[in-house]
C-alpha cells in the first residue's frame, strides 16, 4: 500500500527499540536507555517519533513488537501497549520472536548455523539454533533457558555465536572447532530489521500474540501458577 506505516518496538532486552516505517522507507530509528522503567517511557517515545513523522496512530497499518524471551516486564509492557493501541484503531499486530529478529541479521550467512545468545540473568542464557538456507532461517531447536555448559551439545558447526549471552558462555565455545563468536557488534536488536520485508520469510504466522518467556518467571514458581 502506498500509504503503509509501520511502528515497530523491541522492549525486551537492555534498551528500548523503536522504528517507523513509511512509503518510502525508514523515518525513524531508536535505540533509548533510559533510567525510567519502559511503561514510562514508551507512550512518550512512540508519540515524539510520530510527531516528528507528522503522522498520528490511527495512520498505523501496522505493529511489530518483538514477544521474547528476555526482560519479562519489558516483553509484557511492548506487547500491551500494542494491544492498547489495537484497541482503539484496530491496527494489526504482529508479533516477532526477539531471537529469531537477532537471527535475521545475519540471514546472509548461507551456509551456517546461527545461535543468538541472550543473558537470561540466574547463569542462564535463553538461545535458539536457526540455519541460513536458500535466502531463509530454519529454527532448529525451540526457545530454551540452558546453562552455559550445555550449549556445546545443542550447536551444530559452522555456528556464528553472538549476544548478550556471550558474557557468561564464551569460554564454553572458544575450544570448539568451527564456531565463530561475534562480540558487541550484534547485542541488541535494531528495530528496523523488524520492518525490512524480508523478514516476511522468517515469521510464523500462526504465532499467538502471547509472551515467549523461555522459562517460568519468578512469580510462576514461588506461587505455582502459570500467567499467560
Amino acid at each position: 500500500m502506498a500509504d503503509r506505516h509501520i511502528l515497530a518496538i523491541d522492549n525486551s532486552m537492555d534498551f528500548l527499540n523503536i522504528a517507523l516505517l513509511g512509503p518510502r522507507g525508514i523515518i525513524d530509528d531508536k535505540r533509548i536507555e533510559e533510567s525510567r522503567s519502559p511503561s514510562q517511557m514508551l507512550p512518550e517515545v512512540v508519540e515524539s517519533i510520530l510527531a516528528a513523522g507528522g503522522i498520528s496512530l490511527t495512520d498505523i497499518s501496522e505493529f511489530r513488537v518483538t514477544l521474547g524471551p528476555g526482560s519479562f516486564t519489558g516483553i509484557r509492557v511492548g506487547l500491551s501497549f500494542c494491544k492498547g493501541i489495537r484497541a482503539a484503531t484496530g491496527a494489526p499486530i504482529r508479533g516477532i520472536p526477539t531471537l529469531d529478529a537477532l537471527a535475521f541479521a545475519l540471514i546472509e550467512n548461507q551456509g551456517s548455523y546461527l545461535c543468538p545468545l541472550i543473558d537470561a540473568k540466574k547463569s542462564e542464557v535463553f538461545l535458539a539454533l536457526y540455519h541460513a538456507t536458500g535466502g531463509k532461517l530454519t529454527r532448529q531447536t525451540g526457545y530454551i533457558a540452558v546453562k552455559p555448559a550445555e550449549i556445546p551439545a545443542i550447536i551444530k558447526t559452522p555456528c556464528i555465536c553472538f549476544g548478550t549471552g556471550l558474557r557468561i558462555t564464551e569460554k564454553h565455545l572458544t575450544p570448539l572447532e568451527g564456531v565463530t563468536i561475534i562480540r558487541d557488534q550484534l547485542d541488541h536488536i535494531r528495530a528496523a530489521s523488524l520492518v525490512d520485508e524480508r523478514i516476511d520469510a522468517v515469521l510464523d504466522e500462526r504465532l499467538p500474540l502471547y509472551p515467549i518467556y523461555g522459562r517460568r518467571s519468578e512469580a510462576e514458581i514461588k506461587f505455582n501458577v502459570t500467567i499467560d
